[in-house]
């Protein structure tokens, strides 16, 4: 069962290359967040692949929609004056 398991993640592996300031700057930032090295390049690749792969229905909802907690835009005074009367009118 181990084995098979074993076989699963060779194949998922790959290997990197990183100059040296760049694997500095990688030992740097996991010896300060604890993270391993495998998680902040599984993060960053896909952080890459998320800001390459074009807009999201979320990032295209916020370009469209008002910032949550905005009042709705009021009907115009003649409108509501008219709603008011209306309501007065059927109580």
């Amino acid at each position: 069962m181990t084995e098979s398991r074993n076989l699963r993640n060779l194949r998922n592996l790959i290997s990197v290359r990183l100059d040296a300031t760049l694997a500095a700057s990688l030992e740097r930032h996991c010896a300060r967040t604890g993270q391993t090295r495998s998680q902040v390049v599984q993060q960053g690749v896909a952080q890459y692949l998320l800001a390459s792969s074009g807009p999201t229905l979320g990032t295209l909802a916020e370009a469209i929609l008002p910032p949550p907690g905005t009042p709705e835009p009021r009907a115009p005074r003649r409108q509501r004056l008219r709603e008011y009367v209306r309501a007065k009118r059927h109580r």
